[in-house]
């Protein structure tokens, strides 16, 4: 998430080795599963315990979706490939209350769901042992509306799917949101696989994150433009072949044009963009393949098959795993920020909400380094030491102070700048500890050696020791946990 230059503003995520006690993938099944890859290990969440159910791990959702601009009526059918996490008779899912579920059935029968405010029961009407899988069928429809969030910036005034004036719609849902649009286990702790299909009218696109499959035309003719009342209709596709955590989905619907492009070493990009914003758009993705080449020289390889940015009008800035949601009109450093997320919250995802440091923390470093090596108004550049001085130091006490330390953050105010300039001193402490060479090395190595699962503090200090050799723990914790600024220096 893009961070906000105040002290109540901004906002991003990781995994570990079997040797150094990871908690984030599950064994492999005793029996073939065909969505084995998207296996979470899911926990009731530290921060924000309303959302998610830990006995229900989300392998697989097939989302097919269809909006109609006249209406603003959202309609969907979600398949979900569930396991149980640990032994139950049904499955807990987050649903907004403002959509019907319709139709809802486990392994082809119909049940008796309980549509309970947020939260839709689904009973499988038996017991299931830890491990078994299910497919549940859930039909549904409604308009999308907003969630407040526990959050004091000023840049964000609701959570999940939003329509607008123009009859589009498209959704942020950090760190919960997912479910005002989809049936879901909205927690971070879950990740799975998607295939998303979103049927609209001709003369809108519906984006989602993945792999672009293609464009399909469904009854009418193609090209008439218009609501679809006289016209016919696109289905656009998206595949998404890495585990991807709910707030990490990207959605929208709006009469998008498409660019695609081809990044460093051949990964394939696509933007979105409303016409309007074309040359604000164009004047950022001619950037884009150098910001990639300069995070890969840091971070090792861009972690995802496929690239690209959803750009919007409105103010926002998110991570959205492989299709970034941003607004047309950011400054390059806020884009660069989001795509060190894909490394860092996407690729490593926390295990639960107190670890949203590990997201922002990395990511707002990432952007300090690019700062310092493309510094604003054509000044010379400058190094990362220089920028933190000016942008973090002072204000680390004062951080600390109106929202806590980055390890225990309000909960009111989520997302805001401690979770992202603390850590971002702490990672620069490690740095001189470690010299440039290494401390890189040791960043890299912690994206690839644990992509596609979830992270916490215990399992990245592990990771942190084991890889260097050295006891950084007391260090780390420090600058998470202290109500101050640290004075403890990182072992030599």
């Amino acid at each position: 998430m893009r961070r906000v230059l105040a002290l109540a503003a901004a906002a991003v995520t990781i995994a570990v080795t079997a040797a150094c006690g990871g908690s984030g993938s599950a064994a492999k099944p005793a029996v073939a599963d065909p969505w084995s890859a998207g296996r979470s290990t899911p926990v009731a969440d530290d921060v924000y315990p309303r959302y998610g159910d830990p006995a229900t791990d989300v392998e697989h959702y097939g989302l097919d979706l269809k909006w109609d601009p006249t209406t603003t009526v959202l309609t969907g059918t979600a398949t979900l490939a569930v396991r149980a996490a640990r032994p139950t008779d049904r499955f807990v899912l987050d649903l907004a209350a403002d959509m019907s579920a319709d139709t809802v059935s486990v392994n082809g029968a119909p049940v008796a769901d309980v549509h309970d405010g947020d939260h839709l029961t689904v009973p499988v009407g038996k017991p299931l042992p830890a491990d078994a899988t299910a497919t549940v069928v859930i039909g549904y429809h409604g308009v999308p509306h907003l969630v407040p969030a526990p959050m004091t910036r000023s840049d964000i005034a609701g959570l999940g799917a939003q329509v607008t004036a123009g009859g589009g719609v498209w959704a942020q849902q950090e760190p919960y949101g997912a479910f005002t649009w989809y049936p879901c286990n909205d927690q971070p702790s879950d990740k799975a696989l998607y295939d998303v299909s979103i049927t609209a009218p001709d003369g809108w696109a519906g984006v989602s994150g993945g792999s672009f499959v293609g464009r399909t035309e469904s009854g009418g003719s193609a090209g008439s433009g218009g609501s679809g009342a006289s016209g016919g209709f696109g289905v656009y596709r998206w595949h998404q072949p890495n585990p991807v955590a709910t707030y990490l989905v990207a959605f929208a619907v709006d009469r998008f044009a498409e660019d695609t492009a081809t990044g460093p070493h051949g990964i394939p990009l696509t933007y979105w963009y409303l016409p309007a914003d074309a040359d604000a758009v164009h004047r950022l993705t001619a950037r884009i393949p150098d910001m990639i080449t300069f995070l890969e020289q840091r971070f090792g390889p861009y972690p995802f098959p496929t690239g690209g940015v959803l750009f919007r009008p409105e103010q926002v800035g998110m991570e959205t795993q492989t299709m970034i949601t941003l607004s047309a009109h950011s400054p390059a450093a806020d884009l660069l920020h989001e795509f060190a997320h894909q490394w860092f919250g996407d690729a490593v995802t926390p295990r639960t909400w107190s670890g949203l440091w590990l997201n922002e923390g990395f990511a707002a470093y990432a952007q300090y380094l690019w700062q310092a090596a493309y510094p604003a108004g054509g000044n010379p550049p400058t190094t990362i030491d220089a920028v933190l001085r000016d942008r973090a130091v002072s204000q680390d006490q004062e951080l600390r102070s109106v929202d806590g330390p980055p390890g225990h953050y309000k909960p009111g105010a989520f997302a805001s700048s401690n979770v992202y300039d603390c850590p971002a001193l702490m990672l620069n402490g490690l740095r001189h500890a470690l010299g440039d060479a290494a401390f890189y090395r040791l960043l890299s190595d912690w994206v690839h050696q644990n992509q596609g699962t979830n992270q916490d503090r215990n399992t990245f200090e592990a990771f942190v020791d084991a890889h260097t050799g050295r006891d950084f723990t007391p260090y780390i914790n420090a600058w998470l946990d202290s109500p101050t600024t640290p004075t403890i220096p990182p072992p030599s």
